[in-house]
């Protein structure tokens, strides 16, 4: 039996303020396309976005809840020697998709994981999404691309593909896998659409003539933070590390006279806003405690990083002393999503995606995320890519010190609530 593959990747926020993404004359051979928002100028970008259609409240709860569990399953493993970074929004889009392309028990296993109890609604929801978080403007942007390439000489559902085009903004290409300029191809729309953060080299693109799909997810992200950090005030300092050693790096420095912070027992966080709405939240850990504490537990997850727009928010003084970072992360997937309940989608014999096509057999072999995040004075960029491989203001009162020089957590998240990224900081100079 010849073995078949369908894989998914998936690239989320990247680093170029201007990407020609969407008008690549190469793109006009797909046999399916999706239409864009229209860009909004950033004087005009709240009046318009507010304008758009609500999402469903229940929606937006279910994505939340897989964010921050999936977090909790993916992060706590991982080496706090070394820097995290999963994107919540990254992996939800592919298993989105997954879900639209399964049918029967493959089909609820994904919606289970997702917790989506309502299954008519995610296509259409999902589309509200993107078009609520979306932006372009010269200021920054947030975008989702997504591709499927698809072998020639196999036959797909064409009206799932148009679906998807409509809902999830996904691009069908007809290509030859056995062809090997066809790795450069998806390694440069992948590029391109990351801003050349991430799939840069073919290799980790390679196909074969027994190849079914690939399917490339991108979420491209790049916004300025509300209240730009003073270059002159920033300063080297230590940033002491989980082993009790020491290094040295830059810190930005910050002082709000009035601003939002919760401190409790465990942990104080606080956040920066952006220009284009949504924040990015820093949870510093109590000493003694570890950001693996926190993260182990999806509750306290949420809390921690929802808790800044919660009733145990306070306002007062915080000092912000934030290291700066840049560096790139990868994760293998497969074994965590099983931990999620996604178990038949692996099984040769029990995965069904009928109604995108009928070869068979057809199943994921493996799930990958990589990802890439950086912050300096002037804002955030970050980039993420998940492969998914198929074979067969208030009155002050109190004080905070955001002195985040030991191990913490940080995560953006939109005006919505939903987090775009988490991630932990266990070595700022680490790339």
């Amino acid at each position: 039996m010849n073995k078949r593959s369908y894989v998914i990747g998936l690239l989320f926020i990247i680093s170029v303020l201007f990407l020609p993404m969407i008008f690549n004359t190469s793109y006009n051979h797909a046999i399916a396309a999706p239409e864009y928002p229209s860009k909004i100028r950033f004087e005009d970008f709240d009046e318009k976005r507010n304008r758009l259609e609500d999402i469903d409240e229940s929606f937006l709860t279910s994505v939340k809840e897989f964010s921050f569990e999936s977090a909790s399953v993916i992060l706590k493993e991982q080496d706090n020697k070394t820097n995290s970074l999963y994107s919540p929004m990254s992996l939800y889009m592919a298993l989105a998709m997954m879900a639209e392309s399964a049918q029967g028990y493959t089909r609820q296993e994904i919606l289970d994981a997702i917790y989506m109890n309502d299954s008519s609604m995610i296509g259409e929801e999902t589309g509200k999404l993107f078009r609520k978080q979306y932006f372009h403007n010269e200021i920054g942007k947030l975008n989702l691309a997504n591709s499927l390439w698809l072998n020639k000489d196999i036959q797909f559902n064409k009206e799932l593909l148009d679906r998807l085009a409509t809902d999830y903004y996904s691009y069908s290409f007809h290509v030859d896998f056995a062809d090997k300029d066809t790795s450069k191809k998806i390694s440069d729309w992948v590029s391109e659409n990351t801003g050349g953060r991430l799939g840069k080299d073919p290799k980790d693109f390679m196909t074969d003539s027994d190849q079914v799909m690939m399917l490339l997810n991108t979420i491209y992200f790049y916004d300025e933070w509300m209240d730009r950090f003073n270059e002159d005030k920033t300063e080297e300092d230590m940033f002491y590390l989980a082993d009790g050693s020491t290094i040295k790096c830059d810190f930005m420095n910050m002082i709000f006279g009035s601003h939002g912070y919760v401190g409790v027992d465990g942990y104080t966080s606080s956040y920066l806003t952006f220009k284009n709405g949504g924040k990015m939240v820093f949870v510093l850990p109590d000493e003694g405690v570890s950001p693996i504490d926190i993260i182990s537990d999806p509750k306290l997850l949420s809390d921690a990083i929802g808790s800044t727009s919660s009733e145990e928010r306070q306002f007062g003084k915080v000092i912000f002393k934030i290291p700066k970072f840049n560096y790139k992360a990868q994760l293998d997937l497969r074994e965590h999503m099983k931990t999620l309940g996604v178990k038949s989608a692996f099984d040769m014999n029990a995965a069904d995606f009928t109604p995108l096509s009928g070869t068979k057999p057809l199943f994921v072999s493996e799930v990958q995320q990589s990802a890439a995040i950086s912050i300096d004075e002037k804002g955030c960029e970050a980039t993420a890519f998940t492969r998914i491989d198929y074979v067969g203001a208030a009155k002050p009162e109190g004080m905070a010190e955001m002195f985040l020089d030991r191990p913490f957590i940080f995560a953006i998240i939109k005006a919505d609530g939903c987090p775009l990224f988490v991630g932990v900081i266990n070595n700022p100079k680490a790339d």
